[in-house]
Order: C-alpha cells, then structure tokens, then sequence
C-alpha cells in the first residue's frame, strides 16, 4: 500500500512539475512523500518446499526468517528448499551488491498454494533494532492449486544503515504483530 502511494505522488509530481501546472509550494508535499523512498528493495518471492524437519506437521503453521549477510548464508538458505514458483529472477539476485547489502528473507508453513500472500510491507531501523513488518494475506487472487506450500519473499537493505560490528536485532512482524527476532552482526 506505501509502495502504491508513493508511486502515485512520485507520478503526480512529474507530471505536475512537466506541465508546469504547480506552484512550488503546491509541490512540496509531494517531494517530501516522494523522497520518503523505502529502506528496502524488492528482490524475488514465489513458492518453495523447504527440506522441514520431522517435528513440524503437515498443516502446521509457522514463520520462518533469515538475515542473510554474507555469500555463503545466501549458498545455505537457498540450499534449504526446493523453487516451486519463483516471481523474481536469478537476474533480480544478482543486481543485489552483497557485499553492501542485507538481505532479509521469510517464508511460512504451509499455506494452500494460491496467488502471492506473502510480500514486506515496512521496513524501519532505528537504533541497534529493524524491524521488518511483513503481510500475509488470507485471501489471496489467483486460482487454488491441491497443494501445501511455503510463501517466500526477500527484500535486500544497505547495509550502510546499520553499524559495522554491533549486534542488531532484526523484529519480524508479521501483520501487525511482533513476531520473531533474529539477533545478527553487521561485519
């Protein structure tokens, strides 16, 4: 929804600003909500079936989260399942500059395959704390497929926006709930 909202202020400003139709001063709410760009970018979602353990039942329902920062914990986590429907490319993960970036990654156990119900919403850093607000839609669009599969998505932050060498808590919320910390260091 802030991505929609953006995007139209963003649209509306150029738009003014090309026909000369606004005062500067008529402009500048849009400017403010234009620069007010998210802290994360999109970088792939879709469906996986993850390699689970034997203590999690077929119709269990639970949020796994990742903070990957480093090469080798992105080898892992996408050693961790097998892609049953991908949204983003490998084109889309390799723009993503590692070495200066976070990603942050969740999927949920089990939803009925069907649309795309997980997606991140928010992302907000304050502190040695970020938190994460992710979205899960009970109701996705899309036709039902006979299957119980795990919604993924991963966004990538800079890792600019944290300290080198602190211990960072990272709060996933997932709608509108806190739900899960994971504790990470920025090397």
């Amino acid at each position: 929804m802030l991505r929609v909202r953006l995007s139209l202020a963003l649209a509306a400003a150029i738009l003014l600003a090309a026909c000369g139709g606004a005062s500067s001063s008529e402009t500048d709410g849009l400017e403010v909500a234009a620069s007010e760009a998210p802290l994360w970018k999109y970088v792939n979602s879709g469906w996986v079936y993850p390699d689970v353990s034997d203590d999690l039942q077929v119709f269990s329902e639970e949020l796994k989260v990742f903070v990957i920062t480093s090469q080798e914990e992105l080898d892992a986590f996408q050693q961790g399942f097998t892609t049953k429907r991908t949204l983003g490319t490998t084109t889309s993960l390799g723009r993503i500059d590692l070495p200066n970036a976070i990603l942050l990654a969740a999927y949920y156990l089990w939803r009925p395959f069907q649309g795309d119900p997980l997606s991140v919403e928010d992302f907000s850093v304050e502190g040695n704390r970020a938190d994460v607000f992710l979205e899960l839609d009970d109701s996705p669009q899309g036709k039902e497929y006979p299957y119980l599969l795990a919604p993924m998505v991963m966004v990538a932050v800079d890792r600019a926006q944290f300290a080198t060498g602190e211990t960072l808590d990272f709060v996933f919320h997932l709608n509108g709930e806190p739900h899960i910390t994971v504790v990470a260091t920025v090397e």
